[in-house]
């Protein structure tokens, strides 16, 4: 079946927390930049899981360079989901699965700016289930180039 999408998380919506933010371009485009050398992480609000989702998800998500035109980033991510039956504090703490990791993407050559679209597959997802809250943690290892994440989309195989 085709790709379809779940919830778009455009840059806007993110929630920076260490080391990266939220700018917009001379062209009026929002991105989530993640600056040289700094390990970052941003989390998406939390969503109820629609009805229909299926397993595994992926993130599609595109990025550019800021002038990189070489070389390769790490990004992963992780799924937090809590049903009411969890019993979980969710003012004292977090309960991400393992991370889920892009792998090494390179980066896409020649130009500084061009953009590339991925998708990572989030095998670890906390067994999420229809109207479970959920959220995704993005993070991002300290490199040496500053990153430009421009969309990203949590998308499933259309059941």
């Amino acid at each position: 079946m085709a790709d379809r999408t779940l919830q778009p998380l455009s840059p806007e919506m993110w929630l920076p927390s260490t080391g990266c933010y939220y700018a917009i371009d001379a062209q009026g485009r929002g991105h989530l930049v993640f600056p040289a050398s700094t390990a970052a992480t941003a989390y998406t609000p939390e969503f109820h899981a629609p009805v229909g989702i299926t397993t595994p998800l992926k993130v599609r998500w595109t990025f550019r360079m800021a002038s990189a035109t070489s070389g390769n980033i790490n990004l992963n991510f992780a799924v937090e989901a809590i049903a009411d039956a969890d019993n979980y504090d969710t003012d004292a703490g977090s309960s991400f699965d393992t991370d889920n990791a892009s792998g090494s993407t390179a980066v896409p050559g020649t130009t500084a700016g061009r953009i590339k679209t991925v998708e990572t597959t989030l095998t670890n997802a906390d067994s999420i289930a229809v109207g479970e809250m959920f959220r995704i943690r993005l993070t991002r290892p300290s490199e040496s180039n500053v990153l430009h994440v421009l969309t990203l989309s949590l998308i499933d195989d259309g059941g």
